[in-house]
């Protein structure tokens, strides 16, 4: 073993000690409990959570790979797909802040609807599509708001929909309330549940007997087995260490940003 291995297992080991449960904000984990064949009940929960007017009552998982030019061109690119009786809806966690998530989730759409076309048919009649973006930030670049879910479709200027075919649908955790009291209905909860689960010792009885039952369940890091805490806690560092380096990267831009201004405030001193 090298010593850049032997440095990350005795971090992950280290690490093992202090998870109870897994953070579903990281994208394995997210995966895992929402994205697994038995777990379709708790992503009907997450959906319905986050679109209730549609009154979703079954799921179906469909792949996540996608097609593409040629068989080395297929992989999987988003976290979850599914299926309901409303349409289909593809599902991505993004922990990380993204500048450019909103033409991410552009992106996204486009593999379901080519994967459409490519299967033939004689009409262009689409059924719904959901792009779900599950985030750790606010999303830049769109008008600021209080509302921790936002529904997106194709507009005119005058707010007229050109279809209904196509949908963006953002949650933006940073916006639920910080207190758990604060909270007034089941899907805050959930969204409570999936920005603070990493953090939790015990479950908080303001979410016991609530139907979280199985979540608190299956994410206990100590019941799975190794393999998956692995594979779990491998992932788990590479956002944490992209994290930091992020914020490195801001803080040297700031940084250089003060100096800059400094040295250029004593050039105009001088002049």
């Amino acid at each position: 073993m090298n010593q850049e291995n032997f440095l990350l297992s005795k971090r992950a080991e280290a690490l093992k000690d202090d998870i109870v449960f897994v953070d579903l904000r990281i994208d394995y984990a997210f995966k895992l409990i929402f994205g697994t064949p038995g777990n379709e009940d708790l992503l009907l929960l997450l959906l319905d959570s986050i679109l209730p007017e549609k009154h979703i009552r079954s799921v179906e998982l469909a792949s996540t790979d996608q097609v593409g030019d040629s068989p080395l061109g297929r992989k999987s690119i988003y976290d979850i797909r599914c299926t309901a009786e409303c349409g289909e809806f593809v599902v991505e966690m993004q922990f990380e802040r993204q500048d450019d998530f909103a033409d991410r989730m552009v992106f996204y759409s486009s593999f379901p609807l080519r994967s459409r076309l490519l299967k033939g048919g004689d009409s262009y009649k689409l059924t719904p599509l959901y792009v779900i973006g599950i985030m750790d930030f606010i999303l830049p670049d769109v008008a600021p708001n209080d509302d921790v879910i936002n529904h997106y479709m194709i507009r005119n200027r005058k707010g007229n929909s050109l279809t209904e075919s196509l949908n963006y649908v953002t949650v933006e955790l940073p916006k639920v309330k910080r207190n758990l009291g604060d909270l007034e209905d089941r899907a805050q909860k959930l969204f409570y549940t999936i920005r603070h689960l990493g953090d939790m010792k015990e479950v908080p009885s303001g979410l016991r007997d609530i139907g979280f039952e199985k979540i608190f369940e299956i994410t206990k890091f100590a019941a799975m087995d190794n393999k998956t805490q692995e594979e779990y806690l491998a992932e788990f560092m590479a956002e944490m260490d992209a994290k930091s380096q992020l914020r490195t990267a801001r803080n040297d831009g700031l940084e250089e940003g003060r100096n800059k201004g400094i040295a250029e405030g004593r050039a105009e001193g001088e002049a």
